[in-house]
């Protein structure tokens, strides 16, 4: 059985010859096996990492769930060609920090964002909007009235960053999946444009904004899914960190599931796969994940940086849903040595595997920290204790 085919299967729910082993590569990782320097990290351009990351991912001894294909500028504003949605961007130091300063002028009013990228460590650049474009209900009637369709002004501009998606499926053939990821679902989404306060007080305080808002912005989601799938991604791995347990399950039940069930829907409508992604607390609202028709969700994100106990998720998860995640990255597989690692993937393992559709991974993304010997004790305790 190839990667490829024991990935799909278990997204089938079909019998396979063990759990694959799909930790959360992320760029960081690429950047430190190939070391390369920050001066030549292109965090804000396309890095092209589609053949490094199977290479890395090989030396590790992982499956391929290939997520570095990925376009990674979906929610970069384009002008239009009417004139009416005129972006401008500028990069300056402030405070000594890199930062992004986008305007769009419009025939009403400029809105403006500001983006701040901050290197955290040799391989690894983060970035934070510290002002957003819609801070009223007038700025958001003006991307209803202006903002360019998706597939007229910023698909054409990043049209290679989706082709990465096809040179990755070509070098993979049979070893692994591609997945589409991107930042956010429906309720996610919207934190590319209003601050996350003013997110969740909307429904309270204008509910017409907030349902405008969140139906616009999930329309130009189906569209980034057709050019995903279009390009050849197998699963969409659809954001919903910030609809976590935070919001409550109330919260997420009137305001929230009707529409990431929508955009599940739609992805179902390509013949591609749902992988929901939340990696913070979800004890509260994952039960409700039963009625998404998602086909997977991770991470599984146990205490102290999450609330979630493996064993009542293997209990009320649907049977058919893939659960993926419960290694801990920020601390354990930081700190830990290779038989601490082995013992505790062989406890989750012995639990996961009475419910089957599992994929062994880590809770997120690790930091550069992480021994090299300990991801290759994750991947060898994988292969010892996933065998069914």
């Amino acid at each position: 059985m190839n990667g490829r085919e024991r990935i799909l299967k278990t997204f089938r729910g079909e019998k396979v010859d063990r759990v694959p082993i799909c930790p959360w590569l992320f760029k960081n990782a690429v950047y430190k096996y190939f070391d390369i320097p920050p001066e030549d990290q292109k965090w804000r351009e396309n890095d092209n990492l589609a053949e490094m990351t199977i290479e890395v991912a090989d030396y590790f001894g992982f499956d391929h769930l290939h997520r570095l294909a990925s376009p990674r500028h979906c929610y970069v504003e384009k002008s239009s060609s009417d004139s009416n949605w005129i972006v401008e961007v500028e990069f300056s130091k402030i405070d000594g920090r890199d930062t992004e300063i986008t305007t769009i002028k419009t025939p009403e009013k400029t809105l403006k964002q500001v983006t701040e990228f901050v290197q955290v460590s040799k391989y690894t650049y983060v970035e934070a909007i510290k002002e957003y474009y819609i801070k009223d209900r007038d700025d958001f009637i003006l991307f209803q009235k202006y903002q360019p369709p998706f597939e007229e002004a910023i698909y054409p501009a990043i049209k290679d960053e989706f082709e990465n998606l096809d040179i990755a499926k070509r070098a993979l053939g049979g070893r692994g999946v591609i997945v589409g990821q991107i930042p956010g679902g429906a309720f996610s989404n919207l934190n590319k444009y209003r601050k996350l306060e003013d997110i969740m007080m909307d429904p309270y305080t204008d509910s017409g904004l907030y349902k405008a808002m969140i139906e616009h912005f999930s329309l130009r989601s189906r569209k980034i899914y057709d050019k995903l799938v279009e390009h050849g991604a197998d699963i969409i791995e659809v954001g919903g960190n910030l609809a976590s347990g935070g919001v409550g399950e109330k919260y997420f039940e009137e305001y929230v599931l009707e529409y990431e069930k929508k955009l599940a829907d739609h992805i179902h409508s390509l013949n591609a796969y749902v992988l929901y992604h939340n990696c913070g607390d979800a004890d509260s609202i994952m039960l409700l994940y039963n009625d998404m028709s998602i086909d997977g969700w991770g991470y599984l994100t146990p205490p102290p940086y999450g609330d979630v106990e493996l064993d009542k998720a293997l209990d009320i998860i649907r049977k058919d849903m893939v659960l993926l995640g419960n290694i801990d990255q920020i601390d354990f597989l930081k700190k830990s040595n290779p038989t601490q690692i082995r013992q505790r993937i062989g406890q989750v393992l012995k639990k996961a595997k009475k419910r089957g559709n599992f994929i062994l991974s880590t809770t997120d993304w690790w930091t550069d920290d992480v021994p090299d010997e300990n991801l290759k004790a994750f991947s060898e305790a994988g292969l010892e204790f996933g065998k069914y």
